[in-house]
């Protein structure tokens, strides 16, 4: 036997079904003295090794331990994957370097090339302009001689002959006026080679590992007993619906489908257990609750308005019927009973047409209310800040019906034809964000 985890000194010889704690004395007196369901160790602990626990925590072991050993592949061959990621680029870089190198040797051997044709062409200028520079010199000189010294005549004839000359030098001289510059330019995009295509900063990026499924679930242990068997079959959170919608009550149909619906807006959503959605269904008001008459017919609750009948076959609605002076606020229905409550603690029982047969005072302000195959009727309280559900038989007599640690806030509640009732809350330690709420089914023979 262990010691609690709170009195380390005390040994746990009780457990609270309420909470799903195994406590001691100690805890009892103190944090558990309100809790109804108080049995002793040996009592919860009777039929364990028959019981759904011990199944179920072998089974989310050996998933456990196959996510681990499925994990343990994937890191093996990333790791793999990573050193040939790493390896590759390493290549690309040395092809690259060699590339560059081979690229940077045919533009520094071109540009020797054309630096020696073009100083060649240069020198061959200069020394040309010196030669043509001298001829000038020369020329200014003789002129100076013939002026001096000749008549008219030969200076004339010398003019001449300098004007065609000097004609001819001045021509080519804007010709021979040259300028050389010697430059690298941008190499056009296109023809950019792969390795300046490819240089860039290096990055790692983390990304998550797709591996078997987890069933993350946390266990609901409840003592297998004689009359009662629990046992959380399906889950799913509500944002498969939008990331705004709110979902507070539901009720089974048909084919494994569920109603679900928030009372902010007017829709009512149709899906399976695994939360995969068929339909939205646009009502005239906002719902208040919904059941199930039949296999072709539900109906809704709008409060002071009364209630509307939806065709399940064409997902039509009914006019509005007033029932109750109140209105109708939660409803439940089974063998051809409906049963509606208002504000006011009072419960009704009514036909389609809205006639009320039968009437109920309670003590209890009710948020919601379910009826099982036997007549007996199911509610949780009403703020929701209560999380027990209750049970009122034929004849009036309520008590405690289910109070478990798991369950936070039930919003909403339902039986289907197999008396497995359907609790919707907010589930701890769940991941839940903001107003998300999960939907979730604890397999429960109430007969």
């Amino acid at each position: 036997m262990s010691n609690c985890d709170v009195h380390i000194y005390q040994r746990t010889i009780l457990y609270c079904t309420q909470h799903d704690k195994i406590i001691c004395e100690l805890r009892l007196s103190n944090t558990h003295k309100n809790c109804k369901c108080i049995i002793s160790i040996d009592q919860a602990a009777k039929g364990v090794k028959n019981g759904t626990a011990l199944a179920d925590i072998k089974s989310r072991m050996e998933n456990l331990s196959k996510m681990f050993h499925e994990l343990l592949k994937c890191q093996t061959n990333n790791a793999v994957i990573f050193d040939k990621q790493r390896d590759d680029i390493l290549e690309k870089i040395y092809t690259g370097k060699q590339q560059t190198n081979t690229d940077l040797n045919e533009i520094k051997d071109e540009l020797n090339k054309q630096y020696q044709t073009t100083k060649q062409k240069m020198d061959e200028a200069k020394q040309n302009t010196h030669k043509r520079h001298q001829s000038v010199q020369t020329w200014i000189h003789e002129l100076s001689s013939v002026e001096s010294l000749s008549n008219e005549v030969n200076l004339f004839q010398t003019i001449k002959v300098l004007d065609k000359n000097i004609h001819k030098e001045e021509t080519d001289i804007c010709n021979q006026s040259k300028h050389y510059k010697i430059e690298i330019n941008p190499i056009v995009k296109k023809n950019l080679p792969n390795v300046f295509q490819f240089m860039g900063k290096i990055s790692i990026t983390e990304e998550q590992m797709q591996i078997v499924e987890v069933h993350h679930n946390l266990q609901v242990h409840v003592p297998k007993s004689k009359d009662d068997d629990y046992q959380r079959t399906h889950s799913f959170l509500t944002s498969v619906f939008g990331l705004d919608v709110e979902i507070e009550k539901c009720c089974f149909i048909s084919e494994e489908r569920l109603l679900l619906f928030g009372g902010k807006t007017p829709h009512i959503f149709v899906c399976g257990y695994d939360g995969t959605v068929v339909c939205t269904v646009e009502l005239e008001h906002k719902p208040k609750d919904v059941a199930i008459i039949d296999s072709k017919q539900a109906i809704i609750t709008v409060m002071k308005k009364g209630f509307q009948i939806l065709d399940l076959i064409s997902f039509t609605l009914g006019k509005c019927i007033k029932a109750s002076k109140h209105g109708c606020s939660g409803v439940t229905s089974r063998n051809g009973q409906i049963w509606t409550h208002d504000v006011f603690r009072t419960i009704d029982q009514i036909d389609i047409s809205g006639n009320i047969l039968r009437s109920i005072t309670t003590k209890d302000c009710i948020n919601n209310i379910v009826i099982d195959n036997n007549g007996n009727l199911y509610y949780n309280q009403f703020p929701h800040d209560y999380n027990d559900i209750y049970r009122m038989t034929r004849d009036g007599h309520v008590s405690l019906f289910f109070g478990h640690s798991d369950l936070r806030r039930p919003w909403g509640i339902d039986v289907d034809d197999k008396d497995d009732l359907i609790m919707l809350g907010a589930v701890e330690n769940g991941p839940l964000v903001d107003m998300d709420i999960a939907v979730t089914h604890f397999e429960t023979r109430i007969n």
